[in-house]
């Protein structure tokens, strides 16, 4: 019988509401934002931003007095605005670039 695959949160025993967290704020982003189309660079500006506020979030817990929240606070945002990019390029099925064109592959 063939063992089952786990991916890398069931490894790490995380819950599966950490997706939910993310599905939490992706809907938070829509209510708030609405849907966005923003260019690529755009979009890793964003998640760089998120990014930095995870880092400041890990500094205060290591060296202050922060929270484990506000680091899970930050990584849900980092990682909701990854899935969105990955949504975004998924549905770029072809576009020209500099080097002639990219099919997706």
């Amino acid at each position: 019988m063939m063992e089952e695959k786990k991916t890398i949160l069931a490894d790490y025993g995380l819950p599966g509401s950490i997706f939910d967290l993310v599905a939490g704020e992706d809907n938070a982003q829509l209510d708030k934002w609405g849907y966005q189309t923003h260019d690529i660079f755009k979009w890793m500006a964003f998640i760089t931003e998120e990014v930095g506020e995870m880092a400041k979030a890990i500094s205060e817990y290591t060296f202050r007095d922060g929270t484990s929240k506000e680091i899970e606070r930050e990584a849900v945002q980092v990682a909701t605005l990854a899935l969105k990019v990955a949504h975004m390029i998924k549905g770029v099925s072809y576009r020209e670039n500099r080097n002639g064109t990219d099919n997706g592959q």
